[in-house]
This record gives C-alpha cells, structure tokens and sequence, in this order.
C-alpha cells in the first residue's frame, strides 16, 4: 500500500501558502507550526499546531486553494499525505467522510472567526452541523463516492 511522503521543515518556513493550490494534506510529526488567514497585507493568527496535528486537508478534500498559511515556529517534520492515497482509504472506509466533514466544518469556522461571543451555543453548533453536511456533499462528489 502506498504511504505518505516524509517533508523537513526549518523553523520559520512556510509548510503551505494561503491561495496555492493543494493535492495533499500533511501530518505534524515533530515540531511546531501556526496557522494564520492573510487578508489585506496583514495576518490574524488562527490555531497552534503540534505532533499529530494535520493541515492542508480542506484542499486536499475540497478541490479549493489553500484557505491559510502554516508556518513552522521551530524545525518540523511532516508527513504529506496526495489525495490518491486518501482516496483509497476513503473507499475502503467510507466512515470516514463523516468524521472528516465534521473536521472541515470546525476548520471552516476556525478561518470564519466564528467566536462563541459572537453566536448563541446553538447558533454556533447549527453552523457547524450545515457546514459539516455541506462539506461531505463535496466530499462525495469530490472523490467520486
């Protein structure tokens, strides 16, 4: 079975760019990394990431440009995962189209700054769920299942 390609990362080093293009996801073996959205020539921090952390997944399942930048706060090592590797492993566990929309709904709304503040509880929790049943729509029809 095909496995996951081993990348290094220096610290400061940008492990994705908002806007690119994206063919694979990536799994934070060892290191650190932020995640922050640009807009406007300024950036707004989003979410740490450490060792089991993955990233890059919303263009990988989705088809869409990279919606934010990761870059490594100390040297990282990653693995990244191309989206036939995915798409096997999909098709063997269609369970997991569940849990990863749930994972893009939650990731959406992390880029959205959706805070708690802003929404009641259920608000918040009803954005996630149509996110979630949107995201495995295109799951679906993404990779064909």
């Amino acid at each position: 079975m095909p496995r996951g390609r081993v990348d290094h990362f220096g610290k400061a080093e940008k492990l994705i760019r908002q806007g690119a293009t994206g063919e694979s996801m990536f799994i934070l073996v060892e290191g650190q990394a932020n995640v922050v959205f640009e807009r406007n020539g300024s950036s707004k921090f989003i979410a740490s990431l450490g060792p089991g952390d993955c990233f890059g997944e919303m263009s990988l399942l989705t088809g869409e440009r990279r919606s934010a930048t990761v870059m490594a706060t100390s040297d990282c090592e990653v693995v990244e995962i191309a989206r036939p590797i995915l798409a096997k492993s999909l098709k063997q566990n269609p369970e997991l189209l569940n849990e990863l929309s749930q994972l893009l709904a939650k990731r959406q709304m992390e880029n959205d700054g959706v805070l708690a503040a802003e929404m009641s509880e259920s608000g918040l929790k009803a954005r996630e769920i149509r996110y979630a049943a949107s995201f495995l729509d295109k799951l679906r029809s993404f990779f064909e299942l």
